[in-house]
């Protein structure tokens, strides 16, 4: 049994010698990447014997003032990100890994956005590139009012107020005009009936235009013909002809009748009276 347990102290010396002597070949899980290519079999360079990576061996060739400056990721596309220097109370690996091959797909592990001190968790477009689709060239750099850190895909309905000011009422830069044919005659701005915090329903009022009561509550195209929204006419219903209506203002004396809404704004057939002969004498 006493040979025994000498024969096992002995081989565990040699094998801890072994290890220390020849690790990259007893112990390496990997090849190292391109950059640290070269120190492939300097172990010692980075590691220390039984107590993993200090920071200070990471340091000694990479400044974390200067880690960034020649930064070409796709993350930063070509940014400098110079953040480095204010984490150092974290350990490098807790980011980085290596012996994952000399192009490995990440060299990153375990980094969150909650190691970075306000000043730079807030300021995303000093390691991330703003995108440039139609939305965000509009949009200011205000990244944090749409997204967050842990979930980049919007969750949150979107805040129109970010929009460059000049931009906020161009909606079709980034919206598409609606093909129905109510919209396809509408030149107006999107504003005069909808509204950022609510798009549907529409807040356009026909009131404020003609009250559709009574027999008026009738399809669009029954006074709008062809889908043009942008005229409309009161004749064929009824005892609404041209010859019949005519009669009837004749014996009020007017006898402009291209506009019935400027005096009549609902089916109230007293309506308008004196008003309708006030705006007869102006246009005349």
């Amino acid at each position: 049994m006493k040979n025994l347990i000498i024969i096992g102290i002995i081989g565990a010396a040699v094998f801890t010698f072994l290890i220390v002597q020849y690790p990259h070949t007893l112990i390496s899980p990997g090849n190292l990447s391109q950059g640290h290519h070269d120190i492939e079999q300097q172990c010692f360079s980075c590691h220390q014997a039984f107590g993993g990576i200090k920071n200070d061996k990471c340091i000694a060739c990479h400044a974390l003032a200067d880690i960034g400056k020649d930064s070409t990721g796709a993350v930063t596309v070509g940014r400098q990100v110079l953040f480095h220097k204010k984490l150092d109370k974290f350990a490098c690996t807790a980011c980085h890994t290596d012996h994952a091959g000399l192009n490995p797909a990440s060299a990153m592990k375990g980094f969150e956005h909650d190691m970075l001190p306000n000043t730079v968790i807030n300021d995303c477009i000093n390691c991330h590139q703003k995108p440039a689709d139609k939305l965000h060239r509009q949009l200011t750099d205000a990244c944090a009012k749409c997204h967050n850190t842990s979930e980049w895909e919007l969750k949150l309905a979107f805040n129109h107020n970010l929009v460059q000011p000049a931009d906020r009422n161009n909606c079709v830069g980034c919206h598409e005009t609606p093909v129905d044919a109510f919209h396809r005659t509408v030149k107006d701005n999107c504003s005069k009936c909808h509204s950022t915090n609510k798009w549907s329903p529409s807040t356009f009022d026909h009131t404020d235009y003609f009250v559709l009561d009574g027999d008026h509550n009738v399809k669009c195209a029954t006074c709008h013909l062809n889908n043009n929204y942008n005229a409309y006419t009161c004749y064929g219903c009824h005892e609404h002809t041209p010859g019949n209506i005519l009669q009837e203002h004749r014996e009020e004396g007017i006898t402009n009748l291209a506009n019935c809404v400027s005096c009549h704004k609902s089916s109230d057939e007293g309506e308008g009276g004196e008003g309708g002969r006030h705006g007869e004498e102006e246009d005349d």
